[in-house]
């Protein structure tokens, strides 16, 4: 065991508050982020799986991590097995491996880890004496499938809901069989991968999945903290004796994930972070956030100021974490009340439609000089293709009304390679930041300097369980030449600097975002290659283009149908449809009576989605009692 890398623990330990010292009793649980520390202390949910796992009587959780460069270095050096923070015990000595992944790129290190560890990489190659290996995190139900077999079991869901059920399931069985059993059958949030047979077609196609145990569902349930119902709609429905319904609008009790370790040395360490909400009611054809996270959900002002305040003498900057944020119906309250506690605000990227006078106003005050923003593309036409809804005009004036307050930099997310996408598409995103660097510099005339746009090019890669699921990516030598002819023509312009992610890594991702269980062996053979995906691809003799370039048909049987999202086919269909007319759709209204995508009750008098589960305060849970 190398003195080296304890020390490094150690050290990270000594700089951090609010971390929980670890007991060696009960049920031992190594939650794992698949990057470093400095990336993974970041991830909220982490932070609240750490908490939460931690709160349970009998269960003691230690957080893990990719090592950095230098770590690894001894970690090879020394032959260490991979340690926890906490205690720096052996990963493979826990009782419970749980990895939190919520970016599938990072598949690569979960396997290192699990090498690293001495754990087997396959499931089925696990005894009783090894660890129960769990994936949860927001790749787990958009496309678990390439890493299926590396795992014991899925939490296909929000951890909130799903950890109690876990732990239960695990304290109440003895067997590690039993234990897959009693969650599998729960019928919605678990899916234990050995326990269904992949049927294929002639052309290699998934034909459907097979439950191979008595008991366990066709398909798996995403399990999701319900939205926070409103006072009078509530006693409505109790009123009128539809329990169902009322099951359905309780929220939980409090579900208001943020930092509960203070990691100064972290990515944004600096602040406090804080999910104020949960998916987007815009319906962008190419975000996995937004239809995942259907429906969209808010977490009351109330609670968010509260854990300001609690943080307040450790920080004086504050994050507010969301897909949408000024899509939350007490925004206004919530910048107030912060900005009286004399916090300075920082957000996510922001959705231009979204940016109101009020926030810009918030920003100001907290010295922010960069704002990030997504047009996604230059063209009026592709915008209706993705369902963004704004025109270039509108975009300008936008990003006017932020340079008037001194905002002078501004970072433009921006795709390359989407659907119907020609070279005269490409040609006005020339035209859009040349427009929105002339603003720019009509407002830096007043405040007598320049500021810089900055727009950040990404390959367009289709996500399960969004409209443009079937699309193919772009062929990586045509995705190439589109990006360095982008690049190429922004860098003409003056102001402008120019990111970009290469063709290749975007069809990296495509691949493990689209690819069905023979991906495994590639993930685990790069994984043992440090990295080289080429090299695993050649000799596993997969095709990654029968996964990614090809367009699928709708009726085609799609790897990641195993989990239900609740969103109906026929409304992904219909969405796909209007993409390849270069149609727009209205944003969820969010309302009690929609029922255009599935996810939310199809009659408000009948039964509460498969898709959903409550976490219902006690005095909720009697009311409901005593109205059935």
């Amino acid at each position: 065991m190398s003195r080296r890398i304890i020390d490094s623990y150690r050290s990270k330990l000594a700089s951090e508050d609010g971390f929980i010292s670890p007991s060696h009793g009960g049920l031992r649980i190594a939650l794992c982020y698949p990057n470093t520390y400095a990336i993974g202390m970041a991830n909220l949910g982490l932070h609240t799986m750490y908490e939460l796992f931690n709160s349970i009587p009998g269960v003691s959780c230690e957080r893990v991590f990719l090592p950095d460069a230098s770590e690894a270095t001894e970690y090879g050096r020394t032959r260490t097995p991979l340690l926890s923070l906490e205690s720096q015990s052996r990963v493979r000595d826990f009782d419970v491996v749980a990895f939190s992944i919520s970016f599938e790129t990072d598949y690569l290190n979960m396997a290192r880890m699990l090498q690293m560890s001495g754990i087997p990489s396959w499931s089925k190659d696990r005894t009783h004496f090894d660890p129960l290996v769990i994936m949860g995190g927001a790749a787990s139900f958009l496309n678990p499938e390439p890493i299926a077999e590396l795992t014991d079991v899925i939490a296909v869901g929000e951890g909130e809901i799903l950890a109690w059920q876990l732990i239960d399931a695990i304290q109440e069985n003895e067997s590690r069989e039993e234990i897959l059993l009693a969650l599998a059958r729960l019928g919605r949030g678990f899916y234990v991968p050995a326990f269904y047979d992949v049927i294929q077609n002639d052309d290699g196609t998934v034909a459907d999945y097979i439950p191979n145990r008595s008991g366990v569902p066709r398909r798996v349930g995403r399990a999701l903290a319900s939205v926070n119902p409103k006072e009078g709609t509530l006693r409505r429905a109790l009123k009128r004796g539809e329990t169902e319904l009322a099951k359905f609008l309780v929220g939980q009790e409090i579900f208001c994930p943020s930092t509960s370790i203070w990691a100064p040395n972290a990515e944004m360490g600096d602040r406090l972070l804080v999910e104020i909400s949960r998916g987007c009611s815009q319906g962008c054809r190419f975000c996995w956030a937004g239809y995942n996270y259907y429906p969209p959900r808010v977490v009351p002002a109330k609670d968010i100021l509260a854990k300001a305040a609690e943080w307040r003498s450790r920080t004086d900057k504050i994050g507010l974490v969301s897909t949408a944020v000024c899509d939350h119906p007490e925004i206004s309250t919530i910048l107030r009340e912060l900005r009286a506690m004399d916090y300075r605000i920082s957000v996510s990227s922001l959705r231009l439609d979204q940016i109101s006078d009020e926030l810009l106003d918030a920003l100001v005050e907290s010295k922010d000089q960069q704002i990030a923003v997504a047009p996604e593309t230059g063209s009026d036409r592709l915008r209706r293709v993705i369902n963004k809804n704004l025109t270039n005009d509108e975009i300008v004036d936008i990003c006017g009304a932020v340079f008037d307050r001194g905002m002078l930099t501004i970072k433009l997310y921006m795709m390359v390679g989407l659907p119907t996408e020609t070279d005269e598409d490409l040609d006005e995103m020339f035209v859009l930041v040349e427009r929105i660097k002339d603003r720019m510099l009509e407002s830096g005339k007043r405040f007598g300097r320049a500021g810089k746009i900055i727009p950040s090019l990404n390959g367009f890669v289709p996500k399960p369980n969004t409209p443009l699921q079937w699309e193919p990516i772009c062929d990586e030598r045509e995705l190439k030449r589109r990006i360095k002819y982008v690049c190429k023509g922004l860098s003409r312009i003056p102001n402008v600097e120019v990111r970009f992610m290469s063709a290749k890594i975007a069809h990296e991702q495509a691949l493990f975002s689209s690819g069905d269980r023979s991906v495994a062996r590639v993930i685990d053979l790069a994984a043992r290659y440090e990295g080289d995906l080429g090299r695993a691809i050649r000799e596993t003799g997969i095709d990654p283009a029968f996964h990614i370039s090809r367009e699928r048909s709708y009726d085609e049987f799609l790897p990641w149908s195993i989990v239900d999202s609740g969103l109906s086919p026929e409304f992904l269909r219909t969405e796909n449809e209007k993409a390849r007319a270069s149609r727009s759709s209205l944003p969820c209204p969010a309302v009690e009576k929609c029922t255009t995508c599935g996810v939310c009750p199809s009659t408000w008098l009948a039964d509460a989605p498969t898709a959903l589960v409550q976490i219902q305060p006690p005095s909720v849970r009697a009311t409901l009692a005593a109205a059935s």
